[in-house]
């Protein structure tokens, strides 16, 4: 990341509300949670640089993640299936079976 790609920091207040929500300014927002999806990038840095608490970043992430249906691994690369194969005792028996020959 150069400095010309770190313009947005610390992230501009648009407005608070008078329970002390902060809002901020979407361009800057989108620039800092598309930096943090950057491979290498730490994302409790990038929210301390940006002036906002790291939980509140992840929660952006993993909104925008959700919106655009596109899941990243800390490596850059999509998130792997959570699913595993399920294998009954009875299908682990006759492949062993098949295996040995018999």
């Amino acid at each position: 990341m150069t400095e010309n790609e770190v313009d947005f920091f610390p992230l501009r207040v648009t407005s608070v509300t008078a329970a002390g929500k902060r809002r901020f300014d979407p361009e800057g927002k989108r620039k800092l949670i598309e930096a943090c999806m950057q491979p290498g990038a730490s994302i409790a840095g990038l929210a301390l640089k940006a002036g906002v608490n790291a939980n509140q970043l992840h929660k952006w992430i993993h909104l925008r993640e959700r919106a655009t249906g596109t899941a990243m691994t800390a490596a850059g690369g999509p998130v792997p299936s959570a699913f595993v194969p399920v294998v009954t005792v009875n299908d682990a028996m006759s492949v062993a079976q098949r295996a040995n020959g018999a």
